[in-house]
């Protein structure tokens, strides 16, 4: 576990639907949520919600923000085998402290 101060996260809330899919994630994907890498998804919890997406990194293009929301939403519906993640299910998220859970 470790705790990253004021960064801004780029995710969707996992809900119990999305959670059911998660689990039993498309064979080949884990890798999206494993490795540590910029392309990987996370899985943290902001104030109480439980949360899937990706941390942007300090000076972060405003003008890319669109294709960071395409790419959750694309690998999200990849790994959970077609789910539909509908286009304002993606939000950004600040917070002082963030905790990872994986």
């Amino acid at each position: 576990m470790y705790e990253v101060d004021k960064r801004l996260f780029v995710g969707m809330k996992i809900s119990a639907n999305l959670q059911a899919g998660l689990d039993n994630c498309a064979r080949g994907t884990e890798h999206y949520l494993k490795e540590d890498k910029p392309e990987a998804l996370q899985i943290v919890t902001m104030g109480g919600e439980k949360l899937i997406g990706r941390f942007l990194r300090d000076g972060f293009p405003v003008s890319d923000i669109d294709n960071v929301s395409r790419n959750v939403r694309s690998i999200v519906t990849l790994i959970t085998q077609g789910r539909r993640i509908a286009e304002d299910s993606i939000q950004i998220y600040a917070d002082c402290t963030v905790r990872s859970v994986v």
